[in-house]
């Protein structure tokens, strides 16, 4: 009974803007100070409850202030949401906690999403794994929000592996490839570590102090001291969209019925996997090296194949 009391004061309050501390005793049928009492206890449990003295004054909440998912299932949502539309032309309008209570719901629903608006959504799933990168997603950006160290183990674009110290900052989205991005104690500086590469990773109980950095200048560099190549080929019109993705159409020129890229890009294993997604709708033109490797690389998945 002393629960659904205060949740009940916690509402009235929310939908009301500011409410009088005897206003709430009438309405409980409790005394102003058991109103007082189940305040504190809000207070304690981390609801911004601003007491506003005065002859105007009473209880409010904090504009920012958001109702935990946890405190519902979604049928309560649900049913809950019925009862204030339901209710709403007999008590006066609900719509402020209206919005909130549907805030919750919606948050609810994306858990699944790194991030969903109605202008916006990132789902770091794949169509095929939809749980892929979610879990490590989760436990960094528990992390980032706590400011604690993780400890976790990693292999680099060379094959070297590796059990460290990392200091999460944020994470990063570039050229379709998830980052995370921070400090590393064994490098003793900032890195940024591809999830793929990322094998396994605990949060520690250690706290971390942000230190300055500037991860943009990271961004426009590279990360694994590889070379630029100054990079053309040629392409049929089933790969312009893909291409103008990823290279801007500035990079592309028409030359017959066909189109050509230039474009100065980072070489390695990277580069060799993307332009293998193209599969037969380019061909590379320069460097001759380039074409060299990636005529390997062909040659090896044909002998996987026993050809």
């Amino acid at each position: 009974m002393k629960t659904s009391i205060m949740f009940g004061i916690l509402l009235t309050i929310l939908n009301n803007r500011k409410v009088k501390r005897e206003y709430l005793a009438e309405k409980f049928e409790i005394s102003t100070r058991t109103v007082a009492r189940h305040i504190d206890s809000l207070c304690e449990a981390g609801v911004p409850i601003i007491t506003v003295r005065g002859a105007n004054g009473g209880y409010m909440v904090a504009d920012d202030f958001k109702l935990e998912r946890s405190f519902f299932t979604e049928d309560e949502l649900h049913r809950l949401l019925s009862c204030l539309n339901a209710t709403a032309t007999s008590f006066g309008s609900n719509h402020e906690l209206i919005e909130k209570l549907k805030h919750i719901g919606k948050v609810k629903e994306n858990e699944k999403y790194l991030l969903k608006t109605d202008t916006l959504i990132i789902d770091v799933g794949t169509w095929t794994n939809p749980q892929n990168y979610r879990g490590k997603m989760e436990a960094i950006n528990k992390a980032i929000d706590g400011d604690l160290t993780l400890h976790m183990s990693y292999t680099d674009n060379k094959d070297y592996y590796s059990v460290r110290d990392f200091d999460p900052y944020c994470l990063v989205l570039k050229e379709g490839v998830w980052y995370v991005y921070g400090f590393c104690h064994l490098r003793n500086d900032f890195r940024l570590f591809r999830l793929a590469r990322i094998r396994s990773l605990s949060i520690t109980d250690e706290k971390f102090v942000r230190r300055e950095c500037d991860v943009y200048e990271k961004l426009n560099g590279t990360f694994d001291d590889t070379d630029l190549v100054e990079v053309e080929f040629e392409f049929f019109s089933t790969a312009l969209a893909d291409v103008e993705e990823w290279l801007g159409y500035d990079a592309i020129t028409e030359r017959g019925t066909n189109y050509v890229a230039k474009a100065s890009l980072y070489g390695g294993n990277l580069l060799i996997n993307k332009l293998l997604s193209f599969g037969s709708s380019i061909k590379i033109l320069k460097p001759a090296a380039l074409k060299e490797e990636l005529l390997v690389e062909c040659k090896r998945i044909l002998k996987r194949y026993g050809y």
